[in-house]
């Protein structure tokens, strides 16, 4: 009756335990992982390579995320070899799932609080790349900022993000400037959206800049100035119109040419 009854109930383990990953190619496609666990060998090592058992390695654990649903979710699969912690449903060994990832002493975090006089002033998800979205909660010293940044190089993430590398967009508020920043890597071409001074700036430092449309480009303001250092060309494949309300004027500091089939002067 024992031996029957042992046969039937699943070895069963109440709580949590801790993991290490050993393979993310889930080959049914439902975003799971495997697990081994270095504890049960009583070994210190980390890394996949070093020997293990097949027999200490889990079924492929489903993730518990902060949402999932058809063709929906959120979608963090952790690397191999990340520290993560198991639950077993009912307890059930044969059932494992993955209900979080854990730093440790050689995967140690971006962010060190007490850097940062205990204030908590970063809060970030970086991508193995370096792809980074960071909020910045600096109020003592009026920084308010989101920041979207590419490529973000490990130990630069607490700096200004004109001083890293990358592409980024700010959303800053801090103190008395509110704006938002787009800008490429080489910080030679942005677009800069200044709240406080009601003014937008486009520019392009060492290139050109192109504006298309299949239809109607339109430009409605009080006042329009146009400049070139050099040369400035308007051209049409149909009819050209300018027309004034009042005063037109038109000077050249040199030869002017005005030419076409019918000249009317009215």
């Amino acid at each position: 009756m024992i031996l029957e009854r042992a046969k039937r109930e699943p070895f069963k383990v109440q709580g949590v335990v801790i993991g290490l990953v050993v393979d993310n190619k889930d080959p049914d496609g439902h975003y799971r992982v495997k697990v081994k666990f270095p504890w049960v060998l009583e070994s210190d090592a980390k890394y996949t390579d070093a020997k293990d058992d097949e027999d200490f390695r889990t079924t492929w654990c489903r993730i518990a995320t902060f949402m999932a649903g058809k063709d929906r979710g959120a979608f963090w699969l952790p690397e191999v070899d990340d520290e993560v912690l198991i639950a077993f449903e009912h307890g059930d060994v044969r059932r494992p799932f993955m209900i979080g990832a854990l730093w440790n002493g050689v995967d140690t975090p971006i962010h060190a609080n007490q850097e940062q006089s205990g204030k908590n002033w970063f809060r970030s998800i970086r991508s193995r790349s370096g792809h980074m979205l960071q909020f910045v909660d600096k109020k003592d010293d009026k920084i308010e900022r989101v920041i979207l940044q590419t490529l973000v190089q490990p130990k630069d993430e607490e700096k200004d993000p004109k001083q890293r590398n990358g592409h980024w967009i700010a959303l800053d508020q801090s103190g008395s400037v509110d704006q938002i920043e787009i800008y490429d890597h080489t910080q030679e071409h942005y677009i800069l959206i200044d709240t406080k001074n009601k003014k937008i700036t486009i520019e392009c430092k060492t290139g050109d800049m192109l504006i298309k449309a299949k239809k109607t480009i339109t430009i409605d303001c009080k006042d329009l100035v146009i400049k070139a250092s050099n040369t400035i060309k308007q051209e049409s494949g149909a009819a050209t119109e300018t027309k004034a309300g009042a005063t037109m004027a038109i000077k050249s500091s040199s030869t002017m040419t005005v030419k076409g089939s019918t000249i009317n002067l009215n």
